[in-house]
């Protein structure tokens, strides 16, 4: 095709576009049936005649048919321009490369405010200059059909962390442990104040220990040393000394897109595809992930202690948490979060569940001593126990653990 032949069918076609904006609905007795779509007739309203082009014929009644057309000029197609100039204009197309998605089933954050609704965060980011953004798909049949889900204009800041963090404190700043973590693309960290931190800032996800940062000090290009510490927040105390070399890191931000998760998906296992844009869904690979509704799960109880009276009878008592609105407020106790409150406790022999007390509707529990006989051959001077808060979705949270 010429240039000049491939100009006048450019401007026939969007010419007839813009015709094509008026459309037309009208019925006709039924002598008119024999129309078919792509006849172009004349039709008058009002005196003035519109050529119109039938697109669809219907019978919706006895002899009554329906049509429905645009509006056509014939004359478009006998449209000429004379040759120009035209310069050549040539132009690169840069591959956008794959997207690195990320599938985040978190603890319920701040923000969400609810107790009763859990959610999946996306976070993606390109590995290419050229990336402009993903396009999340979701299949809930092994990978037959895919649903597109949400749209992620802006990369995430997503990397690994490539030395270990150590265990450290979590009820105060961690000012002796530091790790160095290196971001995928063009994603950067920076320090903010302590106050800062406090209010919320510089949250993230390391491994499967959720932490804050106050300073972000970069040693290489995408390689940045973190340090000033908050450990184990929202709940995720037992990763603090479960870190290894090369686990995910993601800032949790506004860069993540959140989507609210039914729970009739709680458990199951189904398939995501993270196409950047401009490319194809069919040439990106899928990824599985199981929901398991992490934002349901009650925190883990704390303080957790033991008192045994002349029969050596044992006491357990517990201080439960909340998950959500769990600010200090002076004279007043955090909500329950759980739509009833109910514990369980495993007594445990070394990793050896012996013992379930269930269905526990205090914040305290007794193991007796003629238990502690059976379960042990004679009553203990100190047992290991595991106490759980029960959420009547998903069933146990995290378990706090202490000898008592």
């Amino acid at each position: 095709m010429s240039e000049q032949f491939a100009k006048i069918v450019a401007d026939i076609s969007l010419y007839t576009a813009w015709l094509e904006r008026s459309h037309y609905t009208f019925t006709l007795p039924f002598e008119y049936v024999v129309l078919e779509p792509t006849d172009i007739i004349s039709v008058t309203i009002n005196v003035y005649v519109h050529s119109v082009r039938v697109e669809t014929t219907k019978l919706v009644a006895p002899g009554v048919v329906k049509i429905t057309a645009v509006a056509e000029d014939a004359s478009v197609y006998d449209f000429y321009n004379s040759p120009g100039v035209i310069t050549a204009q040539t132009s690169s197309v840069e591959d956008p490369g794959a997207t690195v998605l990320y599938i985040l089933d978190l603890p319920v954050m701040p923000a969400d405010s609810t107790a009763t609704q859990g959610y999946l965060r996306y976070a993606a980011c390109g590995l290419e200059s050229a990336w402009n953004g993903a396009v999340i798909f979701r299949s809930d049949d092994a990978g037959s059909n895919y649903n597109q889900l949400v749209s992620i204009p802006s990369a995430a800041v997503i990397g690994t962390g490539i030395t270990v963090l150590g265990a450290g404190v979590t009820d105060i700043f961690d000012y002796e442990n530091t790790v160095t973590v290196s971001l995928y693309g063009s994603g950067t960290l920076e320090s903010i104040s302590q106050l800062a931190v406090l209010n919320g800032g510089n949250l993230a996800k390391l491994g499967n220990e959720i932490l804050q940062f106050q300073s972000a000090t970069l040693i290489s290009e995408g390689k940045y040393l973190l340090s000033g510490l908050l450990r184990g927040r929202l709940g995720t105390e037992a990763a603090v000394s479960a870190h290894v070399a090369g686990e995910e890191f993601i800032l949790i931000d506004n860069n993540l897109i959140k989507e609210a998760e039914p729970n009739s998906f709680i458990g199951i296992s189904k398939l995501y595809k993270a196409v950047s844009v401009g490319e194809n869904i069919a040439d990106t690979s899928a990824q599985s992930f199981i929901y398991n509704a992490i934002a349901l799960k009650p925190f883990s109880p704390v303080h957790i202690y033991g008192s045994r009276d002349g029969s050596a009878n044992l006491t357990v008592s517990w201080t439960r948490r909340t998950r959500i609105n769990g600010q200090w407020q002076d004279n007043v106790d955090v909500p329950l979060g759980e739509s009833v409150e109910h514990y369980e406790v495993d007594i445990m022999n070394g990793s050896t569940v012996v013992r379930t007390i269930p269905w526990i509707s205090t914040q305290y529990t007794t193991y007796s001593a003629s238990d502690q006989t059976t379960d042990f051959g004679s009553p203990q001077s100190g047992i290991s126990v595991k106490v759980y808060q029960l959420s009547e979705v998903v069933g146990r949270g995290a378990a706090g653990i202490s000898i008592v």
